[in-house]
């Protein structure tokens, strides 16, 4: 739909004429009749012929000297694109009755910078021949030296004797040079000013009202997408108003650049700001971040030319940028039927469509006809401005929409919240009971224990060997229970470490000897022939140790494992657990993997691996980590990595490694 729209567009006849009364001519198509009673508008843009200066130097005695046929006639709107030449224009006519009242001439578009007007009679051929009428307008001229105030550049003819005439307009501008001319009776033009005012100023104050709301609705509900859009809605809403003449009829700049800083400032930020809203209205950053990244670069390049908006490189960013941009949305257009093809049923694609292509194809036109690309003609100038407010009111729809969904997900995510908040409140309750009964046990267990060794301490090692191992036990208990069951456990993420320096072959033996047994044996190797101490928490890390082997011995089904410790430099020890079977495929190392590393874990991970989770977090608070190591066929590897320190040798930090 929008390439056989953009096609048919371009595809016109050359020859449609400019809206408005035809006037009568006298057989010549170049010069046109104007009798004493003139109709209330005449168009005079199809009866233009024009010439190019490439040097900008060409005086108007020069451009006097050439003959009828050096200038060209066009039967559309004279449109030259972006450009810093010269554009001379010419109009032949004759008067065959003295005017009752000398009409106005109106040139359009508003933001043309200058526009210099000389009439002369059709006898005078000599050099020296003065304009017997002259004038300069356009948004360059300050406001106390127009001929009239408003929002066009409007002038009044000089009375006029009957005869034929010359007029010859010289037009320089940085933004798109075109020209439209239309001669006007004074009741006929005050009327046409002012419903056209009247319009600019609804115009520019319902869109720019409906971009701040968008754009604090946006901030309220959190979401990118209005925020972007009340920002290009209102950047769109400034530039047609100001294209109409808001600025000139309103602030009156006396700053010769003025009207060019706000027209091309808005102009440059709606380009960038609707290339942004493309892109999150498709998704890129979710679905393709290197394209939305590109993207952003591209918004950045585009809104560099506002420090050009009042000078030549305006004229770069016209004849380059905004064709890139009628580029990119029409491939954004494309992106969005793709998607929609693929999914059909999507209801959110067949609105953005609907809302988008349309407004889209017209601004495409817009574009390429300023850019001077296809012939300007009265519907693809000002065909945008209709499509536009059509797109105001289906993309309204489509926001308010947007809005409800997420304002009934907040209500939804804030019930949610409360319900969580309440089941951790009754959690930690819970939590705080099971930390009463386990310690009234332990504490049965620990003074049982001293009193039997107190009772036996004649006997035999063997008795106060096994009484040693349940008091230790039942300390480390205890110690887990503080850790884990207590309210600062629970709110502090960060464990409270009880940290020693502690030889790691002396506590890696005792660890082996109080977890090895009959059908899950453990071999330790210790590796290197230097001793190696490491600071740390044994009850920590013992259970951190105790997670990976029965991680392993889940799979080892009842085979040895043998447990590996060697220094790996002079500040890092290494503890590798293998991990073996016939059970461990692809899915079993990526839920290990995802217990290890990630901090918020599924809820299959969750079920299978919170202890590996736990053994993650305990030796992050050492300042060591975890790694998997790929043992190709025969599985992985569990490795924990610690500082340490060889005693004796000077060690080694990891920036000197």
């Amino acid at each position: 739909m929008l390439i056989f729209g953009i096609a048919a567009m371009i595809a016109l006849p050359k020859d449609a004429r400019a809206l408005g009364s035809t006037p009568p001519t006298t057989g010549d198509a170049d010069k046109i009749v104007l009798g004493g009673n003139l109709p209330g508008k005449l168009d005079l843009t199809a009866f233009i012929s024009w010439y190019v200066d490439k040097s900008r130097q060409m005086s108007l005695e020069a451009v006097r000297a050439l003959s009828l046929k050096d200038f060209q006639q066009s039967t559309d709107i004279p449109s030259f694109g972006y450009t810093r030449d010269v554009i001379w224009y010419r109009i032949d006519f004759s008067v065959d009755q003295v005017w009752d009242a000398p009409p106005f001439i109106e040139a359009q578009p508003n933001y043309l910078n200058h526009i210099d007007m000389y009439l002369f009679e059709d006898g005078q051929t000599d050099e020296g021949s003065g304009a017997i009428w002259r004038d300069s307008m356009g948004d360059r001229v300050p406001a106390s030296k127009r001929p009239y105030m408003g929002g066009s550049h409007v002038t009044s003819l000089p009375h006029l004797d009957t005869g034929s005439y010359k007029l010859f307009i010289r037009v320089q501008s940085n933004s798109s040079n075109l020209l439209r001319v239309t001669l006007w009776q004074a009741k006929d033009l005050i009327s046409s000013m002012t419903l056209r005012n009247l319009v600019d100023n609804v115009f520019f104050g319902l869109f720019v009202t409906l971009g701040i709301t968008y754009f604090m609705l946006g901030l309220i509900a959190r979401d990118a997408v209005v925020v972007t859009y009340g920002i290009w809605i209102a950047c769109v809403g400034m530039v047609i108003s100001i294209v109409n003449g808001f600025t000139l009829s309103h602030l009156r700049p006396e700053l010769p650049w003025m009207n060019d800083l706000i027209l091309g400032s808005a102009n440059i930020m709606s380009q960038a700001v609707g290339v942004f809203l493309w892109l999150h209205i498709l998704e890129f950053r979710s679905r393709e971040p290197k394209i939305f990244w590109l993207g952003c670069g591209y918004c950045v390049v585009i809104l560099s030319f506002i420090v050009g908006a009042t000078n030549d490189l305006y004229t770069v960013f016209g004849s380059y940028i905004a064709p890139s941009v009628s580029l990119f949305m029409a491939s954004m257009c494309l992106v969005l039927v793709k998607r929609l093809i693929d999914d059909v049923r999507n209801v959110t694609l067949w609105a953005y469509l609907i809302a988008l292509a349309l407004p889209s194809g017209a601004a495409i036109l817009l574009q390429l006809t300023h850019a001077g690309l296809i012939e300007a003609t009265p519907l693809r100038l000002g065909l945008h401005q209709f499509t536009f407010i059509f797109h105001i009111f289906a993309m309204g729809v489509i926001m308010a929409i947007r809005l409800t969904r997420l304002e009934r997900d907040r209500t939804v995510a804030s019930n949610k919240a409360e319900e969580t908040t309440s089941l951790v409140g009754e959690q930690r309750k819970l939590i705080s009971m099971l930390s009463h009964e386990f310690r009234t046990p332990l504490a049965v267990i620990q003074r049982s224990s001293e009193m039997l060794m107190l009772r036996l301490k004649n006997h035999s090692g063997d008795i106060q060997e096994r009484l040693n191992r349940i008091q230790l036990q039942a300390r480390k208990l205890a110690r887990l229970v503080d850790i884990f069951l207590s309210k600062d456990g629970i709110n502090d993420r960060e464990f409270s470490l009880a940290r020693e320096l502690v030889p790691l072959d002396r506590f890696m033996n005792e660890f082996v000897a109080n977890t090895t047994r009959d059908d899950a044996e453990i071999l330790l190797v210790c590796m290197g022939d230097k001793r190696v101490e490491a600071y740390i928490d044994e009850t920590l890390i013992g259970l951190a140790l105790t997670n990976l082997v029965e991680t392993s011995r889940r799979f080892a089904r009842g085979k040895p494992i043998p447990i590996t410790v060697r220094p790996q430099n002079s500040w890092l020890a290494e503890i590798s657990i293998p991990c073996q079977g016939d059970e461990l495929n692809d899915e079993e190392v990526r839920l290990i993997g995802n217990a290890l590393f990630r901090r918020e874990l599924e809820t299959k991970a969750l079920r299978s691996a919170l202890g590996l989770h736990i053994s993650q977090r305990i030796i992050d608070a050492h300042g060591g980590s975890i790694k998997l190591r790929d043992l190709g066929p025969k599985g992985i590897a569990l490795c924990i990595l610690l500082p340490c320190e060889i005693p004796g040798q000077a060690p080694i930090t990891p920036e000197h490694a």
